[in-house]
């Protein structure tokens, strides 16, 4: 069975989400080994429908993109670990930044429980602003 992960964000708003462990076990690895995570979740200038934290303890520049993407499905979570970046992926969503177009990213877990109500309160972070998130391990 994955390892599962808790978010929380804000005071009020907890998903679980299923970590990817098998296509990804080097980056699930490295986000285990960084948990808890406390950080403030902000909307995506370029990447579309999406939030993201940066966390120094996830940026690694040397190990191999797993389980890559560069399109963002509804309800992922994201690693780009060359930038520390966690992206959540509320709608329509793909590896983009000011640096370059083709880029992609680790789909390192899948939001599974509490869903529509986390999609929701991420995807206001485009219009309120920025938000606390905690992320742990259940």
């Amino acid at each position: 069975m994955p390892g599962r992960l808790r978010i929380e964000v804000g005071s009020d708003h907890v998903a679980e989400a299923a970590v990817h462990e098998a296509e990804a076990p080097r980056l699930a690895g490295l986000l285990w080994r960084a948990l808890p995570i406390d950080a403030t979740l902000r909307h995506v200038r370029w990447s579309g429908e999406a939030a993201y934290i940066l966390v120094g303890a996830l940026r690694d520049g040397d190990t191999a993109l797993e389980n890559e993407t560069s399109i963002y499905p509804r309800g992922s979570i994201i690693l780009r670990p060359e930038h520390g970046e966690v992206a959540f992926a509320y709608g329509q969503a793909q590896a983009r930044d000011h640096l370059s177009r083709g880029a992609a990213g680790c789909h390192l877990a899948t939001v599974d429980v509490g869903l529509e109500d986390f999609l929701q309160v991420i995807a206001r972070t485009r219009q309120s602003g920025a938000q606390s998130v905690r992320l742990r391990a259940v």
